[in-house]
């Protein structure tokens, strides 16, 4: 095995901080406060604060946790990383909005003929 680079080093600071960031919108698009976010993660809010700003790293037991709170998979959150790499703050910001607009556009949708007869 090949010690790493410094190059290398360079290059998995980015990828760290992309996890961070992605936890830290994934709270916001979840409508969590740090505070309310750090209870659900059993946590203090001071470490949530960390961890989204990147001073602290994000274990597996703490990508653990966060799924679990917002019910996904650690690889949607991942992947989710992923996809945010290399996108503005605009970006971000209007992907987040984009959402919230999906959802209140799901719930103002009429209903189906077949869901109003069940009720």
């Amino acid at each position: 095995m090949t010690p790493l680079q410094p190059s290398d080093a360079k290059m998995a600071e980015p990828k760290k901080q992309m996890i961070n960031e992605a936890l830290a919108l994934a709270r916001m698009y979840w409508g969590y406060s740090q505070k309310e976010m750090a209870e659900a993660l059993g946590i203090s809010q001071a470490m949530v604060s960390e961890i989204e700003r990147g001073t602290k790293s994000v274990t597996l037991e703490t990508l653990d946790r966060y799924a679990n709170a917002l019910g996904l998979k650690k690889s949607d959150l991942m992947f989710f990383a992923e996809e945010i790499e290399g996108q503005g703050p605009v970006r971000k910001g209007r992907l987040i909005v984009a959402n919230a607009a999906l959802r209140v556009l799901q719930k103002l949708k009429p209903m189906e003929p077949s869901d109003a007869e069940a009720l």
